[in-house]
């Protein structure tokens, strides 16, 4: 195995084992004992860390290491805000491609995907689509630079779908089928107010659960 593919298998098994809980919001990762545990040298550990840390899923710290973020009322209010600013832009220019003549394919295929994902009631597969739903749209916009803008929110994005898990599946898979379709229309204003209402939706059953969470457990 060459050294990115080391890294991104890495990053893969922290990302995962940090969205899921395995390592614990405030927890220390010491480049050294990640290695040991991962049977792994310390370079692409050390390289993992630092995709983690762009994704805003770690925090680096002195002497080799990193801490797990944590979620708490600012966390959720900064992510949605940023959402807000950027998701219907999104939306309303993969509408506007549409309108060109572009396929939707990609934003249903990914549609198809996430209702499989909500039918198998595996909160982390769930988490994962739904994120990759948001990023095909951001995709399909054509804007380079907002894909880039929205690499670290898509990363967060899926950590805190799979904390909220208990939020009411069906719902949102009804959320995404008539935000695809706004988006397929090719009408770019219909599309940016589908993202607008649908992300603001979630804001505060987001908030209440991440608030339960933390006063069931004041240590995350």
């Amino acid at each position: 195995m060459d050294d990115t593919s080391q890294t991104r298998r890495i990053y893969d098994e922290l990302r995962r084992n940090i969205i899921t809980g395995v390592y614990r919001e405030g927890e220390k990762l010491p480049e050294a004992r990640v290695a040991a545990m991962l049977g792994s040298s310390r370079l692409p550990v050390r390289e993992a860390l630092a995709l983690l840390e762009f994704d805003g899923i770690v925090s680096a710290l002195p002497r080799r290491s990193a801490v797990v973020r944590s979620w708490d009322r600012t966390a959720v209010e900064e992510l949605f805000d940023v959402r807000i600013g950027l998701e219907p832009l999104a939306a309303r220019l993969a509408a506007a491609r549409i309108g060109q003549g572009h396929d939707s394919a990609p934003l249903r295929a990914a549609l198809r995907e996430a209702q499989a994902a909500t039918d198998s009631r595996d909160p982390l597969r769930i988490a994962e689509t739904n994120a990759r739903l948001h990023g095909a749209i951001v995709e399909l916009s054509g804007n380079s630079l907002l894909s880039q803008l929205m690499r670290t929110i898509l990363a967060r994005m899926a950590w805190l779908f799979f904390l909220t898990a208990d939020r009411d599946t069906e719902e949102q898979r009804d959320e995404h089928r008539h935000l695809i379709e706004a988006i397929s229309s090719g009408d770019e204003r219909l599309a940016e107010y589908a993202m607008l209402s649908h992300t603001e939706a979630g804001r505060a059953p987001t908030l209440a659960i991440v608030t339960a969470l933390r006063h069931a457990d004041p240590a995350r």
